[in-house]
């Protein structure tokens, strides 16, 4: 039993270990200022491409940094996802498809953006108005009758999560249930 219980404290706080092992090699990897900040991959796919971002998020592939991006057009009726790479922001992957049901909490809140005239960009500027972290993701959605930005975060002490109004161009208080 004791051996057990041992294994178990080790292998536990090897797994924490990891955890923060690869949260600090994420974070190194978005301070690398070699690499392309998230903002200007969303701004050159702003201008590139037809519709509203409706999700970023970064992804690792062999050490090497990776955004992603979906791109909603409401003309179209189609999301494009879309793969760039960090350090030259060179499109490595495209893929278009038609909207689904499953879309429908981000379609509204694209809706609300188009409505506005507001750029993802833009919102995610004014979200991160007061932060010096780095986006892990940004996604839009729809939920209680409140279109938001949803952004989680990474910095030196952490993770972090916050929540801003498109329609009121506000932080929103974040929601914790089971």
């Amino acid at each position: 039993m004791a051996r057990w219980l041992v294994g178990l404290v080790l292998f536990s706080s090897t797994g924490f270990s990891a955890a923060c092992l690869a949260e600090t090699s994420v974070l190194q990897l978005l301070s690398d200022e070699q690499n392309i900040s998230p903002q200007m991959i969303m701004l050159q796919v702003e201008k590139a491409y037809p519709g509203v971002i409706s999700e970023f998020e970064i992804d690792v592939e062999k050490g090497e940094l990776i955004y992603e991006v979906s791109v909603i057009d409401t003309n179209a009726e189609t999301i494009t996802e879309f793969e760039f790479r960090a350090k030259d922001g060179r499109l490595i992957h495209q893929q278009v498809e038609s909207l689904e049901t499953d879309d429908k909490d981000e379609l509204k809140a694209v809706s609300m953006m188009e409505d506005k005239s507001l750029t993802f960009s833009n919102l995610v500027k004014q979200a991160m108005s007061d932060s010096q972290a780095h986006i892990v993701e940004a996604q839009l959605d729809h939920d209680l009758n409140i279109s938001y930005l949803e952004l989680k975060l990474i910095d030196e002490d952490g993770k972090s999560k916050l929540a801003f109004d498109i329609k009121t161009e506000r932080p929103l208080p974040m929601l914790k249930w089971n």
